[in-house]
Parts: structure tokens; sequence; C-alpha cells
């Protein structure tokens, strides 16, 4: 009897791949056993997390977006190359940059993303990274943690699948409070992805129903 086939991940990522990192050790240690990882794309072709990639036997694929002529451009090649290799759903993990509708338009509600910090507080265009915990701390938080959600035309204003929670300590800085999150971001972004999975993906067939 043949195993059913699995949903393929087609990875965007900008920086160390510490997400894609999680994904890819929840896969391997059964963890997420409906997903396999197609393709790891990178709008930095010297990314971090391309080499962890690569060190994985996955395949990867890069470009400069000075190499396009405008925006859209850029995210049509994205979007066919996702299509080539036959992704079904796309997730972000650590992608700096905002998704346009060529890339909105072929994966709608099946773009997934992850941000750190409880959605709807401090999303948003402008907001990421280090930020997001300094604006955290600044207004006296008692709490911070990590979200994730669809991806839409609103930034960081898609449906929440799923969130994890921190406490925010007397002493934090905002190193220190976004190592706390990206630890909860490791773990609960491989179990949001296998719950979406199962969720709106059959069990004949890799092939999302739309939401």
């Amino acid at each position: 009897m043949n195993a059913a086939p699995k949903c393929r991940l087609g990875v965007l990522l900008s920086g160390r791949g510490s997400n894609f990192g999680a994904i890819q050790r929840a896969i391997s240690d059964g963890d997420l056993p409906n997903a396999e990882i197609a393709v790891v794309i990178s709008n930095h072709p010297e990314a971090e997390g391309l080499k962890l990639a690569q060190s994985h036997g996955l395949q990867t694929r890069a470009w400069d977006k000075s190499e396009f002529e405008s925006r859209q451009a850029f995210d049509e090649a994205i979007a066919a190359a996702l299509q080539a290799d036959q992704v079904d759903l796309v997730i972000l993990a650590g992608y700096d940059r905002i998704l346009g509708n060529a890339l909105l338009a072929a994966y709608p509600g099946r773009i997934l993303n992850i941000h750190p910090s409880l959605l709807p507080a401090y999303g948003g265009k402008g907001m990421v990274g280090h930020k997001v915990h300094q604006a955290v701390l600044a207004n006296g938080e008692a709490e911070s943690g990590c979200t994730v959600h669809l991806v839409t035309e609103v930034v960081d204003g898609g449906a929440i699948l799923g969130q994890s929670r921190v406490p925010v300590l007397a002493d934090d800085t905002p190193e220190a409070l976004a190592a706390r999150v990206l630890a909860q971001e490791h773990q609960l972004y491989p179990r949001t992805i296998q719950s979406f999975i199962q969720t709106h993906f059959t069990q004949q067939e890799a092939t999302a129903i739309s939401p």
C-alpha cells in the first residue's frame, strides 16, 4: 500500500534560517509527518539559511532583487519557481520582504508566517525583529510571545492559526526577550504547520482546500 503524498513546502527566508531549521528537524524527527520541504528560496544569495538547507541536501534557489526591474517581476519569479517545484504550501521563515500580489494570487490562503508578538499587538509594516521586542518592553507589557498567521495583503493581518506566550521579566532586554520568544517559535511553527496540513489538505493528495 502506497503512502499518501506529503504536502510539499516551499520555504522563503532571508537570514540564518532558525525557524526553517526547526521545521526541518520536526520533519526528520517525525513530528511533522505530513510534510516535506520541496525548495528553500532566499532573496539574499549569501543567506546562512541557504547553506543550512544545502547541508540537508535540499534544493535551494536565490535571487537578488537588483536582478529584476520591479518588485512584481521579482515576486513573479518566486511564484513561478514555487509552482515549478510543485509547492503546495508556502512558509515564510524570516523572510524580510512584504509579499506582492503575484505571490498572494498564486497561493491564496496557502502562505503562513510567524511573527514575534501576540498579534494583533505589535504587528504591521515596520514591526520586525528587535523593534517588536523594544516596543513590548517600552510599553511595560507583562507578556509577549509569537503568532502563526495566514499571509494576506494586510501586513500581519491574516487569520491567526496559533500563538504561544512568554512572560516579560523585570530585567529583560530586547535580546533576552527575543531569545525566549524564538524558542517558542521553534515549537509553535512546526506544530501549527502540521495542524494546518491536517485541516486543509486531504489524505489522498497534497492539494489545499480553498479556505
